[in-house]
């Protein structure tokens, strides 16, 4: 079996809410460490969250969201992240086989070996 018929056969097992994996590169964020350039911003919202002032902090990043994107990790960035993060998972698994002793395994895949007692 090929790498693509392998892809295929299996492409059911991944999650794609954020990903196309495995049928296109995971995507790569560059973020920036806070600098002067974005301090006075991003003292401005710290500030209004820590007055209880969240529907203004909110409206300021959604202002001034393509300034923040290279500073702000969000959610969505979390949650794409981690379901790569899965998927490349889901294939590693797939793609060797395990043996598995004693109890059942939570996780196992087809031609895994579970030898139980």
């Amino acid at each position: 079996m090929n790498n693509n018929d392998f892809i295929t056969q299996n492409a059911s097992s991944y999650t794609h809410e954020y990903s196309n994996f495995p049928h296109s590169l995971i995507q790569q964020h560059h973020f920036k460490d806070a600098d002067d350039s974005v301090a006075s911003l991003i003292n401005e919202i710290t500030d209004l969250k820590t007055s209880g002032l969240y529907d203004l902090a909110a409206k300021k990043i959604t202002e001034n969201a393509d300034i923040l994107s290279q500073y702000n990790i969000d959610a969505e960035t979390i949650n794409i992240l981690e379901e790569e993060i899965r998927n490349v998972q889901i294939m590693g698994i797939q793609k060797h086989q395990c043996i598995y002793f004693g109890n059942e395994p939570e996780i196992c895949c087809r031609s895994d070996v579970w030898l139980g007692e």
